[in-house]
């Protein structure tokens, strides 16, 4: 056997809130507004939840969408 089979890797939480975070402040352009509160209201809503099972990108995504600024 030249490739062994892998183990899928578990959700890593670490990784995720980075990816999120990356997501979240890469992605905002000129025409969104967010104030600096409702951004921290909208990480802290999403970090409650079970985010360890979301997709942190889309999570980001919808939370742009819900402000009004990208189809993301």
């Amino acid at each position: 056997m030249i490739f062994p089979k892998r183990k899928p890797l578990k959700p890593s939480a670490i990784a995720n809130k980075y990816l999120f975070a990356r997501a979240f402040f890469k992605n905002v352009r000129p025409g969104i507004e967010i104030s600096v509160w409702a951004g921290r209201q909208e990480v802290r809503k999403y970090m409650s939840d079970a985010w360890w099972n979301n997709d942190p990108i889309k999570a980001a995504g919808n939370i742009h969408r819900n402000w009004g600024g990208i189809g993301a």
